[in-house]
């Protein structure tokens, strides 16, 4: 594989998503702040790395060079489009750094009162979230690993060059799928879970498959600079 992000990057920043809430339960101070609250650091890290990731989309864009793969300039459209919707639910629309109030038409179809879509229905929930993780599974995961195992490195004019994710997505993306484990067991086992462990795993996990894409995203120009 040629030269792709620093590790710094794709290795401590998933890291430190991952890590900082448990050991802010353990510690006992900071966790509520971090934690809850829809200005929770948690999603404000979800928003942010959206937010990087349409940044470095975009400049991707506006410096295309048709270097063979010209479809990747609609792909890219289509990830930076993702992240806007991603990072627009996430706040709302607007809704938690605005403060606005909810009209009492679109709090009959959001169980929470909200102007987004995803507390609306599972379609714009449950849907999303399952496809991106099976795509942090199938794309951050398997395939660098059968790229690495198999020595069958694909050439950058090739599709899969660009298509799938590198080396550089699979912490994000492994930990996004494990993040929430214990969470699940203590659920089907019907005990209450630990407070040391209680981190609101789904917004991790949240936090953590928006990392994925970021990366996958600043990748892709990194390696489009060559």
């Amino acid at each position: 594989m040629k030269r792709d992000l620093n590790k710094l990057i794709w290795v401590a920043l998933p890291a430190t998503v991952f890590l900082v809430p448990y050991f802010l339960r353990i510690g006992g101070t900071g966790a509520d702040l971090y934690l809850y609250g829809e200005n929770g650091w948690v999603e404000v890290l979800t928003v942010v790395f959206l937010f990087i990731g349409i940044f470095f989309g975009t400049t991707f864009l506006f410096g295309f060079r048709d270097f063979g793969q010209n479809w990747m300039r609609w792909w890219m459209v289509l990830l930076i489009l993702g992240c806007i919707y991603f990072a627009g639910e996430e706040i709302s629309w607007g809704q938690h750094v605005f403060g606005w109030e909810t009209s009492d038409y679109w709090k009959r179809f959001n169980d929470q009162g909200e102007t987004n879509l995803h507390n609306t229905s599972p379609l714009f929930d449950q849907v999303p979230r399952t496809l991106l993780s099976v795509a942090a599974l199938v794309g951050g995961i398997l395939a660098p690993l059968y790229f690495f195992f198999t020595k069958r490195q694909p050439d950058r004019s090739s599709l899969n060059y660009w298509l799938w994710p590198t080396y550089v997505c699979l912490p994000a993306a492994l930990l996004s799928l494990v993040v929430s484990w214990h969470e699940k067991i203590y659920k089907i086992l019907d005990v209450e879970i630990p407070v040391v462990l209680d981190v609101r795993a789904g917004e991790v996990k949240e936090s953590l498959l928006a990392l994925f894409i970021m990366l996958y995203m600043v990748s892709i120009w990194y390696r489009s600079r060559e």
